[in-house]
């Protein structure tokens, strides 16, 4: 007996119909498996892009020394997760960072000392964060002053009190007027308001028009009573001499550190084309990780259309009977059963992407919203990789009720109560 491809969808799709509710609990496994297969392969794209694009913003020609926890490698989390649990270095100075700069291929560097607090103007009273600055900052970093001027040099060495703030700081504590030559109390400190920052939005995930700079030793004296910095960055001639510039910069600090091993360094220096390496595999390995939760929903998935094929063979064995008694052959049930599981996941999948597409233009509009444009991909490579995975899975999981169909006796099974 031979039948049309149309035929066994119409027989198909009819079987699958008569039980509507327990198709689509069937399915469910499968839809949730394709969303996160094409969410990984998109969201991942354009996360992967944004901070790639927020870091090369720095320059290839930039060097980032920080502070490290001894005993850690650079690679290493361990030393971050103990900083955010308390762990204070206090080894970094800023005097490090001025011999720094007299390296040859250098050509300039600031430090940063970071910290949030209460803020509060003649108009409103708000937290922000703080970024204490050298005033070479606004020369290498990718920020720029919209109004008034950034401050000195000499501003900073000389402790003054005047601050440039945020886009949004300005309308949120100066709304409808002028900030330039306002005053903002931070930490019971007057400080007087020089510039106004360039709109900048979002940068790894901070509202860059949120902040507030003051000059670095301003921050570290009268602010927060502290004299040493977490991080700071140099500039050098070209990307061809950072390397070379990193080795000597290690060197300074080993011997300014008194530091005879480098497992006991107190300090981490990166160039930038080594921190896009590392926050390649950070990325990366996050991939790795949810495209494997994605294969267990699938198989989930697989397994539960495997068992809802057992339970349809069970209760058509006389409709299996009859049909065999009439002069279907084993191959014919077989394929019959074979295409049901394989709508099943095929219908999961279609049901898949278009939950999946949604939600991808979805975390774009909200986070365009916040600042962050991710860009609209499509990862059509995913689609085309979720759908056919599903189509094999229903194969695959198919198979084994589909051969015990097309080997039910047919007369046992026209006895089949």
């Amino acid at each position: 007996m031979k039948i049309k491809f149309s035929t066994y969808l119409s027989l198909s799709y009819s079987a699958l119909k008569a039980n509507k509710i327990r198709t689509l609990l069937t399915t469910l496994g499968i839809v949730i498996g394709v969303i996160t297969v094409i969410m990984v392969f998109a969201l991942g794209h354009s996360t992967e892009a944004v901070v790639n694009g927020q870091m090369e913003a720095y320059g290839a020609n930039t060097i980032f020394v920080e502070t490290k926890v001894p005993g850690f490698s650079d690679t290493s989390p361990g030393s971050a997760t103990a900083q955010m649990e308390g762990v204070t270095v206090t080894t970094l100075k800023e005097d490090d960072m001025k011999e720094a700069l007299s390296i040859p291929g250098v050509t300039g560097g600031y430090g940063v000392v970071i910290g949030q607090e209460r803020v509060t103007s003649l108009y409103d009273d708000k937290k922000y964060m703080i970024q204490g600055t050298s005033a070479a900052f606004i020369d290498i970093d990718q920020s720029e002053v919209a109004e008034g001027r950034y401050f000195t040099d000499s501003e900073d060495q000389g402790m003054s009190r005047v601050a440039v703030i945020g886009n949004t700081v300005a309308e949120e504590l100066f709304p409808d007027v002028d900030p330039i030559g306002q005053s903002v109390r931070i930490s019971g400190i007057n400080f007087k308001i020089i510039g106004v920052m360039e709109k900048l939005g979002v940068v790894f995930f901070q509202d860059m028009d949120k902040q507030i700079y003051v000059p670095l030793n301003t921050m570290q004296k009268l602010v927060l009573g502290i004299d040493h910095i977490p991080y700071f960055v140099i500039q050098v001639e070209s990307d061809s001499v950072a390397i070379a510039v990193k080795d000597d910069i290690i060197s300074m600090l080993d011997q300014r550190h008194n530091i005879s091993k480098p497992d006991r360094r107190d300090f981490r220096v990166s160039t930038m084309e080594e921190a896009m390496a590392i926050m390649g595999t950070i990325t990366g390995a996050l991939q790795i990780l949810l495209i494997v939760l994605a294969v267990i929903s699938l198989i989930v998935g697989g397994v539960g259309v495997m068992n809802i094929m057992f339970v349809t063979v069970t209760e058509r064995t006389r409709e299996i009977g009859l049909r065999k008694a009439l002069g279907a052959t084993p191959e014919v049930i077989l394929t019959q059963f074979l295409f049901e599981s394989s709508m099943i996941t095929f219908a999961g999948a279609l049901i898949g992407v278009g939950i999946a597409v949604s939600l991808v233009m979805f975390f774009v509009i909200v986070a365009s919203y916040v600042g962050v444009d991710l860009g609209l991909y499509i990862p059509i490579n995913g689609i085309l990789i979720s759908v056919a995975a599903a189509i094999f899975e229903g194969i695959a999981f198919g198979l084994y009720p589909a051969k015990k169909a097309a080997g039910l006796n047919p007369i046992e099974s026209l006895r089949y109560e």
